[in-house]
């Protein structure tokens, strides 16, 4: 299997061959990721999005009066206003930010999910369907290519700044070769945060 950074000159071919996202792009409809895309927003933006909710498209009619073009000058406007127009916008579930609030008020949904940290790479809450959240971190022990999974505690036990710190703890024993799991199950971790 070739590296993904290192595509083959077909597959190079291919990728400019495919049309950009369009509006009538199938994937724009069906996958929330693609609909924030053509709106124009970031990679890192869209990925924030649930994939398995389908993204809802709102037509709102909108009168271009009064308020809205009182303080422009006629001879500035580029178009007459029409009275009665019609926006298209674009509803689309997003996973928030880990914050103190986000952590007390996460819902549980059909699936589980995880809610990352921007600040603390592999770092996250984890939703269940049950509604059970508890704190988790992924890692790669160096040298390896399987990734491991370290559930630290749950938020009424653990506040986030210290679950943050554990996290970086167990991110940073990976990195050295060590596997983390056994020590955190010791509570040597733990123990070196005091």
């Amino acid at each position: 299997m070739k590296e993904r950074r290192n595509p083959s000159e077909a597959q190079t071919v291919r990728r400019m061959r495919s049309k950009p996202v369009g509006p009538k792009d199938p994937r724009a409809r069906n996958d929330a990721y693609w609909a924030l895309r053509q709106q124009g927003y970031s990679d890192a933006f869209a990925r924030r999005a649930f994939r398995d909710m389908l993204p809802r498209f709102y037509r709102e009619k909108m009168e271009l009066s009064g308020e809205y073009i009182d303080d422009i000058d006629p001879d500035d406007l580029l178009f007459v206003p029409q009275m009665n127009t019609e926006l298209k916008t674009l509803a689309v579930m997003v996973r928030p930010e880990l914050t103190e609030d986000a952590v007390a008020t996460a819902s549980p949904r059909d699936t589980e999910y995880t809610i990352p940290s921007a600040v603390t790479p592999g770092f996250g809450l984890r939703v269940r369907p049950s509604g059970k959240r508890s704190y988790v971190v992924m890692f790669r022990i160096a040298g390896t290519k399987t990734q491991g999974k370290v559930t630290l505690g749950d938020p009424g036990v653990l506040s986030l700044e210290i679950a943050k710190r554990l996290a970086r703890e167990v991110r940073i024993e990976a990195l050295a070769g060590n596997d983390p799991r056994p020590m955190h199950k010791s509570g040597e971790l733990l123990r070196r945060l005091k």
